[in-house]
């Protein structure tokens, strides 16, 4: 996975959990769930985990 997340591009794909990398225009919104984590709504609807370790680096993209 960290092979792959070093050849994408930084400022499109976000890797948002130990086994997800997400394109950032794809995203909809964050939303709250258990244990400080957050689920990522994409546009198309499905949901995925968005882990603690890396919500800083989404949410801070998010918001530039």
């Amino acid at each position: 996975m960290q092979s792959l997340e070093s050849r994408l591009d930084p400022e499109r794909f976000l890797r948002i959990h130990r086994s997800t990398i997400v394109n950032l225009e794809r995203i909809k919104e964050l939303q709250p769930w258990f244990g400080g984590e957050y689920v990522v709504v994409l546009r198309d609807g499905r949901k995925l985990t968005l882990s603690r370790t890396y919500r800083a680096r989404v949410q801070q993209l998010l918001e530039a």
